[in-house]
This record gives structure tokens, C-alpha cells and sequence, in this order.
């Protein structure tokens, strides 16, 4: 059966932080995400939802907010757990009740807008808000409502809406007061099993974890080093140094894939037929003669990370920049073993590691056990008996949970006094009460480690992941797990839910069994949301799309045609934020180059518009002027023209957010002389943003932050900061992209580690930065880059 909710935009982030609707009173009683929940007047009862047959047109009251009605579909045979009831008929409006929470998905609903500029608010709120984790998986599902536009064939037909009023909602029959106990429990239960698939998926090998470990220790002797007045190490820290990178170096050349290449071809080469030797004896041969690198090089062998390589920072002249780059290196050589052994991996689903049967947690995973301690451990977070230990004893969450844990796990030892178990909890106690030295592996049991880290740093869990990457774990579900069944799912940033959206066949086969085990709800045939159907979220809310759609009415003031106009801007901004996009080229191409020149003919003959190579810039270039090059004027003048002309059509395809290359790609989806397309080209000659000239074949962009760094990318949240930030930034930047030529991932990277720790007043002199560059700056920092630079 098909209904519809009535709510409002105000109430969409809270709604899908939780993927779920309450009644209006759950919201402040019910103990996470949002308290704070808008009604409206065509759904203004306070413990029940309203649900009507056909789709509702009504009003909010706007007051001094961006506000407009939203209305939710949904299909109730596709909701798990969903009770609705009949309460009233009118006017052939059937009149539903739910006074429980109603939980929603991408295949059992869909979200309308009254118009194109409420949903670009809220996907630009959404897009903002850390809590609302799925608002891009439900991109597809959010749709402006298209009012019916009346005509004579409308009075024989059946309406499919109808104007709301207060007559629907009077005298409804009594609504029971619905118990929202359950939805907490779900709530704590989805982050439980959210967070342990995603930490199963995330955890590595021993031997990663161990490197992880030993780099810890390499960089703290370090910094302890560089930052000593001597600037030396001492006797004890220079037997540390060797033993560590002695070990580092022992297990790395052991998962190395360049190492492993290059011994085998040593292996093969060093062969000698006309004297017989061993490769013991032609191996010590060559190291008498000092023969052995000329050999090697000879060989052209692979480059294999050394750790020997970290004492070079102590005989640098600037010793903490040597640190910062030699540590760096060092992190990039763990990190590369750690993606070649994740793509190696096959996922984990959640049906190969736990089942729940109602409030009971039975764990599948082989690196549990058979201890009963942990699925209880999980039991009482979810039903947060450490709570009722705050209360009564009136001390701090990290206390209670190691308090309580610690007895539960004391009821399960049967020789419980001077065990090692009990040692350890006694230990994490006295750390928590009185900051007593504490090693977190004092105990081997992955399990026990994961607990004591989690009542040490389970009040984020960006602080939490980053504990334990610190401490060189290599299990991250159970740390990660105690989390989700504490914090639940609404606290759960998108940063980290967004792993399991990254690819679609998995996500729908971890959708179904989440459900399963939620709720014992069995879903059909399923599909994905195709987001090639329709633009995505992020071409609603750039720069560009939000100049013009925030304008739409104007430019096409007839509601019926405005879908047209919305879809064309999206998808030529999805184009002009690509980089190295044969398509976006060639849109470009037929305004700069020209439809009938030889080069646009040849590429056009080779089909280079429909190439789907991920390209290099360089690579991209070599391409298109292999493509062209036989087809380029003889006349050297001309000849230049063109390839002037080709490489301005680069240059401009490689830009994001640049009016002047939309505008070449809208006229593809837009015809040149429709009056919408003519309002739009005045829209963006007027915007105070980069102009696109009247001329629009001979242009120059126009920068309004005269005094913005010439070097440092034009992001949103770099252009709001002051001028000495942005100079700081801009150094920072430079510095790092000189470690990185190659590779912009992991420029931003170490750019945004190295902002973080002057932000934390860590750096070895003050900066602009410090108290400015936090966690949350970090992150909006790090998706701007990531979308600046499409990586």
C-alpha cells in the first residue's frame, strides 16, 4: 500500500541521520540523534505519525527559517517492522496512524519538494551534516512534486492529491500512545552491527599491525630526539632505534611486493654457466670487488623502503622537517602494504560474523572465540547498564564502562583472583581514576585491548580510530563495535558509514541482511538507486548549480518545464567538474574548435567522446593530439592556431567550477536560442563569481580574491579564512606537495595531517593555525579537496 507522510525540510537531516520518522513526541524523550523535530499542521499530532492514501498539498509556516513541505512515499509492504492503522475516510483521502517509528530505505521510498530550490537547500544542508550518512544513496529518491495542471478530462478522472486542511485530522478515531523503548535499542544494534562489518573490513594482518606498531615507537623516539637540546639520542634510545628498524625492516621485506620482485630477479640473475659458482659465492664475490650496486642498478630493480632511511632526519639542518618528511615516507610505505593487502581481501559480510536473536548477540567470527565475554560485553552497552552505574555512583562514562565490563567479565573467570585478566582491569581502572600508567597490551587478547581502548578514548569515533591506528592494532571491529552498541547509529559520522556505500552490489546484499537481522525482515528483489537515471546530489549544489537554480522561477517561470532546465544545469556541471572527461572536451570543442574543422571531424570519427579511459593530464593531451595530428593544418600559422585552440580547450576542461566552460557544455542540453538558455548565459555574465564575457569565444575569468594565495586551491572553506591562515596554508601546501609531485592523494594527506597538528599547537613553532585547523575543519578541508581535484 502507497502512503504519503507530510513533514517539512527542516526535519530532513534528523530524519535520515536515523533512516527513520517518529511521532512527534519520540524525538525529545527517546535518547539519540536529534531532539528537536518540526511538525506541521497536516501531521500535528504529537504521538503519531499521519499517513494519507493520496499526496497531501499543504503549507509550513516558514517564520524566520528556510522551511517548505516535504512529503515522504512509502511502500508498506517494503517497510520492516511498520504497524499503520485506518482512522478516518474523506473525500476519498483514507486517513492513517502509526504510533511507532516507521523506518525507511532507498527501495521502499521517495521524498518531494514543492520546488527545485527547497531540494537544493537541503542537499546543500545535508551535504554539511555530518549525521545525515545516506543523503547521496538517496539522491535518486528525492524529487520535486509536479502539481497537476488542471484540464476538462481532470473532472472525470481520479485525483492523485488533494488540499489538506484541518477537517482531515478532526475526529480521527483514538490513537494509542505508541512506546518508543524499541527504537533505541534498534538504533544502538544497527551501530553495533554497522561498525563491527566495517571494522572487520578494516582491520589488517599481524604483521601490518606490528609495522604500525614499531612506527609508532620509531616516530615518538624521534620527536623525543629532534626536539632534545642535544639533538642526539641517548644510549637507550639508539638500542631502540636499531632493534626497532631492524624488526621493521625484517617484516616489511617480507610483505613488500618490490621487495619480493626484486629478490627473485636477483635470484635469477645471478647465475654464472661457465664457472658453476653458487649464488652464496657469486653473491659474496661481487661484495669483495664492491661490484654489488653497479650490479643491481644494471638490473633496474625496484625502489624498496628502508627504515635506515629515518636517521637521516637527525643529520638534517632543518631537523623537524626532515622528521616530518622521513616519518611521512615511512606511514606511505605501511599504508601501500595495507592497500595491496585490502585488495587482496575478499569483504566480509554480516552474515559470516554474527546472528541476533532478539536482545541476544551470537558472534560468527574466528577471531572471537568461543569466550561468552565479549557478545555480552555488547548486550549490556545495548542496554546501557553502565548508565544506571553513572547514576547511582556519580562517576564519569569511561569509569562505568570499564566498571561494569570489568564485572561481567569477572562473573565469567572462574580463577578470577590474580589473574591476568584481573591485573589488567585493576590496571585500566587506575588509569581512569588516578592517570596511572597503563599499557593497553599488557594483555594479549585482542578483545581486552579493544575494551581498554575503547573506555579510553570511546567519546568519538574519528578519536577512537585514530587511537588504535596510533597503537598499531590490527582488529578494529571490536573497539569499533563496543562503540556502535554505546553510540548507536544516529551519532555515526558519514566519514565512516561511507565505506559501505562505495560499491553497490555489496551494499544491497549488506542491506538485506542488516534488515534480517534487525528486524526478520526478508526484502525481494532489490536494485540499487542508479544514479546515472538523474544528476547527482553534489551537480545540485556547486557553485554553479546553486547560482542558477536558486534563480529558477525566473528563468523558467512555468513549473511544468523547470524539470527540463534543473536536469540540463545538472548534468553540464557534472561535465564541467570532471577533469580529463573526453565528453566535457568535445562539448567544449564545438564552440572553440568548431563542428566542421578537420581536428573536431577526426576526433569526432575516432568516437573520443565516448572514451571512458581514466587519463592522466598528460596522457590526456598525448591522446587527443595523437587523434588530430594527421588532420592539423599544413600552414604553419594555422596549424598553431588549431593547436593554440586544442590546448585552450584542455586547459579549460581541466577547470572546476569555471562559468565559461559551462556555458560551451550547457548549450549541449540546452538549445542556444530558448529563452531560459539566454537568461542563464545573463545570470552568469551578471554573477559576481568568474564571467563569462559577451563575447563567449574570447573570454578571461575574473577573480574577485585579489589578495587569495596564488598557490593554494580555491576551495569554499579556504576563501572564508583570514589572509594569514591562507598564507600559512599556502606554505603548508607548497611544502608538502614537494614530497608528493605524483600523487595528489596523498598530497592532501599530508597537507591536511600537517595542518592538523599545527592546529593542535603541536608543530615546533606556533602558526596561524593553531586553534583554528580542528577535526571538523580537517574534514570539510579534506571533501573539498578530494571534489577540487576528483580523487
Amino acid at each position: 500500500m502507497r502512503l504519503y507522510i507530510p513533514t517539512c525540510t527542516l526535519n530532513f537531516n534528523n530524519i535520515f541521520s536515523t533512516e527513520s520518522i517518529s511521532p512527534a513526541s519520540f524525538y525529545a524523550k527517546r535518547g539519540f540523534g536529534n531532539k528537536r523535530y518540526y511538525k506541521v499542521e497536516a501531521n500535528g499530532i504529537d504521538n503519531a505519525i499521519m499517513l494519507y492514501s493520496k499526496y497531501p498539498i499543504f503549507k509550513v509556516e516558514n517564520g524566520d527559517l528556510e522551511n517548505g513541505p516535504m512529503v515522504i512515499e512509502i511502500e508498506t509492504e517494503s517497510c520492516p517492522d511498520i504497524l499503520v492503522t485506518k482512522v478516518k475516510e474523506k473525500n476519498g483521502v483514507d486517513v492513517y496512524a502509526s504510533s511507532s517509528t516507521i523506518y525507511l530505505n532507498p527501495f521502499n521510498c521517495f521524498v518531494y519538494f514543492d520546488s527545485y530550490q527547497d531540494l537544493q537547500t537541503i542537499l546543500t544542508k545535508s551535504e554539511q551534516s555530518l549525521e545525515n550518512k545516506y543523503s547521496k544513496l538517496y539522491h535518486t529518491n528525492l524529487k520535486v512534486h509536479q502539481k497537476k495542471s488542471w484540464s476538462i478530462t481532470s473532472l472525470f478522472s481520479e485525483k492523485e492529491e488533494f488540499n489538506w486542511d484541518d477537517s482531515f485530522l478532526r475526529d480521527v478515531e483514538q490513537i494509542p500512545v505508541g512506546n518508543n523503548e524499541k527504537d533505541i535499542f534498534i538504533d544502538r544494534l544497527k551501530g553495533c552491527l554497522i561498525c563491527y562489518l566495517i571494522g572487520a573490513n578494516s582491520s589488517v594482518s599481524p604483521e601490518v599491525g606490528r609495522l604500525k606498531q614499531l612506527a609508532r615507537k620509531l616516530r615518538n623516539t624521534l620527536s623525543a630526539v629532534v626536539n632534545s637540546p642535544e639533538h642526539k639520542p641517548t644510549e637507550i634510545q639508539d638500542e631502540l632505534l636499531v632493534s626497532s628498524i631492524r624488526e621493521f625492516n625484517s617484516i616489511f621485506s617480507k610483505l613488500d611486493e618490490n621487495h619480493k620482485y626484486n629478490s627473485l630477479l636477483l635470484e635469477k640473475s645471478l647465475v654464472s654457466p661457465s664457472t658453476g659458482l653458487s649464488r652464496e659465492i657469486l653473491q659474496k664475490v661481487l661484495s669483495d670487488l664492491r661490484l654489488t650496486d653497479i650490479f643491481q642498478n644494471r638490473l633496474n630493480l625496484k625502489p624498496v623502503y628502508n627504515a635506515n632511511d629515518l636517521y637521516n632526519c637527525l643529520y638534517a639542518q632543518s631537523m623537524s622537517d626532515s622528521y616530518l618528511y622521513e616519518t611521512n615516507r615511512m606511514n606511505d610505505a605501511i599504508k601501500r602494504i595495507e592497500i595491496s593487502e585490502q585488495a587482496r581481501r575478499v569483504k566480509l559480510s554480516l552474515s559470516e560474523l554474527l546472528s541476533v536473536d532478539g536482545l541476544k548477540i551470537t558472534l560468527k567470527d574466528s577471531k572471537v572465540g568461543k569466550g561468552s565475554f565479549f557478545p555480552a560485553l555488547l548486550e549490556s552497552q545495548m542496554r546501557g547498564e553502565y548508565k544506571h552505574f553513572m547514576d547511582d555512583n556519580n562517576v564519569e562514562e569511561p569509569l562505568a564502562v570499564a566498571f561494569v565490563g570489568g564485572a561481567k567479565l569477572k562473573t565469567l573467570i572462574n580463577d578470577w583472583d590474580g589473574s591476568k585478566f584481573q591485573k589488567y582491569i585493576n590496571g585500566l581502572l587506575a588509569n581512569l581514576q588516578k592517570g596511572e600508567a597503563f599499557d593497553v597490551f599488557s594483555n594479549d587478547e585482542p578483545i581486552m585491548q579493544s575494551f581498554a581502548a575503547f573506555c579510553q578514548k570511546g567519546e568519538d569515533i574519528d578519536r577512537l580510530s585514530d587511537y588504535m591506528l596510533q597503537l598499531g592494532f590490527a582488529d578494529y571491529q571490536f573497539a569499533l563495535a563496543i562503540y556502535g552498541a554505546t553510540r548507536g547509529f544516529a551519532s555515526l559520522p558519514k566519514t565512516f558509514t561511507s565505506r559501505l556505500l562505495r560499491v553497490s552490489d555489496y551494499y544491497v546484499d549488506f542491506f538485506r541482511q542488516l534488515n534480517k537481522l534487525l528486524f526478520n525482515f526478508e526484502f525481494g528483489d532489490i536494485q540499487f538507486p542508479k544514479y546515472e537515471e538523474s544528476a547527482k546530489a553534489t551537480d545540485y549544489t556547486s557553485e554553479i548549480s546553486t547560482t542558477i537554480i536558486s534563480k529558477i522561477n525566473q528563468i523558467e517561470p512555468k513549473v511544468n518545464k523547470q524539470e527540463k532546465v534543473v536536469q540540463a544545469v545538472a548534468k553540464s556541471a557534472f561535465l564541467e567538474n570532471q577533469v580529463q572527461s573526453p565528453k566535457a572536451f568535445m562539448y567544449i570543442a564545438d564552440n572553440i574548435l568548431g563542428t566542421k574543422t578537420n581536428a573536431y571531424r577526426a576526433l569526432k570519427s575516432a568516437n573520443f567522446e565516448n572514451d571512458s579511459t581514466q587519463y592522466s593530464p598528460e596522457s590526456f593531451r598525448k591522446k587527443i593530439f595523437s587523434i588530430v595530428e594527421s588532420s592539423l593544418p599544413t600552414s604553419k600559422k594555422t596549424r598553431n592556431e588549431t593547436i593554440s585552440k586544442i590546448d585552450k580547450i584542455i586547459e579549460l576542461e581541466a577547470k572546476r567550477q569555471d562559468y565559461n566552460a559551462f556555458i560551451f557544455i550547457l548549450d549541449n542540453f540546452m538549445n542556444s536560442s530558448d529563452p531560459a538558455y539566454k537568461k542563464i548565459v545573463r545570470l552568469v555574465t551578471s554573477s559576481s563569481t568568474p564571467i563569462v564575457t559577451s563575447s563567449h569565444l574570447n573570454f578571461e575569468t575574473q577573480n574577485n580574491h585579489s589578495s587569495y594565495p596564488k598557490d593554494l586551491p580555491k576551495i569554499n572553506v579556504f576563501l572564508s579564512m583570514p589572509e594569514n591562515v591562507q598564507r600559512r596554508l599556502e606554505q603548508n601546501w607548497l611544502f608538502t606537495q614537494k614530497q608528493y609531485t605524483n600523487n595528489r592523494a596523498e598530497h592532501i594527506r599530508y597537507f591536511i595531517n600537517l595542518c592538523k597538528k599545527e592546529g593542535r599547537g603541536e608543530a615546533h613553532k606556533q602558526t596561524s593555525l593553531n586553534g583554528i585547523f580542528d577535526e571538523r575543519i580537517a574534514s570539510q578541508v579534506e571533501k573539498e579537496l578530494h571534489i577540487y581535484y576528483n580523487v
